[in-house]
């Protein structure tokens, strides 16, 4: 009897997150022929968000997070060439400047909605925070804080940032990239066969780097290793075989999670919610624009990858869109890298001597 009524809850979870997934893609390619920008992501996520509010069924486990962050890995991995490790170390200035303007931003605005809003103060600085939506929250638990605010404005941050940035990069970035555009960048393997067996390879390669990264548990681990291990692979051999689809699929899971977790709960939060929100996403957009001209002025970042490399979604979602704007993605995903283990490593213990004091 228990035997039967788990085949009968997995069969219901499986056909749930298949036909969540179906939805996606079909927002994906209705995205795609309305020409939004980062069609894959934004018109995956905006269906499943709106499926899920409509009808309360949407489900795709944040588990599958760990296969898009692997593929964004080997992805960047596979971009990456000598000269771009050699210019590696111009990223460290630009990536200690944003982690300084975090900071200083969270422990300001912290306090700021604690008072407006009538939140505790540890409240006000998790919800505040830069990072993920799951590693914030499981980091609130370990504080006197009020979890279910946190979980709320992290996420509506991270959906808000995602659906209005690509908007932004065109209102503000008229500067060209330092790259190519994704459709020149990407290899058309329509035109040039794809060697399956380089392929296998650099997917087994890169598999192996981001489960092994998800296992050992530290910050961004998974996408770490997964774009460390296909980089020096390529670097190694100068094998490059990752077709666009793959990244595609990829975006998509990304944009299934993230409207899958846009919930009628959530929606009907935001009316308690929608002024802090609002203005968190104002702040951080600024923030964006604040820096990437800091770094236009210094000469360390060009305009466009500065505004991705500060843009406080995702960090896996961030690079899989960050391909489609032909930026410095290796710059972009070094910088989101080190946001977020600062955001997960270094920020509770600065909460913690906060918490000294209160």
């Amino acid at each position: 009897m228990l035997a039967m009524i788990l085949g009968v809850t997995v069969l219901s979870a499986t056909f749930s997150i298949l036909f969540t997934f179906i939805i996606a893609f079909i927002g994906a390619k209705l995205g795609q022929k309305l020409h939004f920008p980062a069609p894959f992501m934004i018109g995956s996520m905006l269906v499943v968000m709106l499926f899920s509010v409509l009808t309360d069924t949407a489900y795709f486990p944040q588990q599958a997070k760990v296969i898009a962050q692997i593929v964004a890995g080997i992805f960047i991995g596979q971009k990456l060439t000598r000269s771009d490790v050699i210019n590696l170390k111009y990223v460290i200035k630009p990536t200690l400047l944003l982690l300084i303007i975090l900071t200083i931003n969270t422990f300001i605005f912290g306090f700021i909605f604690a008072w407006l809003f009538d939140w505790k103060v540890l409240t006000g600085l998790l919800a505040t925070t830069p990072g993920g939506l799951m590693d914030t929250t499981l980091i609130a638990a370990d504080f006197d804080s009020e979890i279910h605010i946190v979980a709320i404005m992290q996420l509506v941050r991270s959906v808000g940032v995602l659906l209005l940035f690509p908007t932004w990069i065109k209102l503000f970035s008229t500067e060209n990239s330092q790259e190519k555009t994704a459709e020149d960048s990407s290899p058309v393997y329509g035109k040039t066969q794809l060697n399956k067996k380089h392929f296998l390879i650099v997917m087994f390669i890169g598999i192996s780097g981001g489960l092994l990264g998800y296992f050992l548990g530290f910050p961004a681990g998974t996408l770490s290793l997964s774009l460390v291990f296909s980089a020096l692979f390529k670097l190694r051999t100068n094998i490059s075989a990752f077709p666009i689809q793959i990244r595609q699929f990829a975006q998509i899971l990304a944009g299934s999670m993230v409207g899958a977790s846009f919930t009628r709960e959530v929606a009907a939060s935001l009316k308690t919610f929608i002024i802090p929100a609002i203005l968190l996403i104002v702040i951080y957009l600024l923030i964006s624009y604040l820096y990437a001209q800091i770094n236009k002025h210094k000469g360390w970042l060009d305009f466009t990858s500065a505004l991705f490399a500060s843009c406080p979604a995702g960090a896996t979602d961030i690079a899989l869109i960050s391909s489609d704007y032909g930026v410095n993605m290796n710059s972009v995903a070094m910088i989101q890298i080190a946001r977020l283990i600062h955001a997960v490593g270094i920020m509770p213990l600065l909460y913690q001597l906060v918490s000294l004091f209160l």
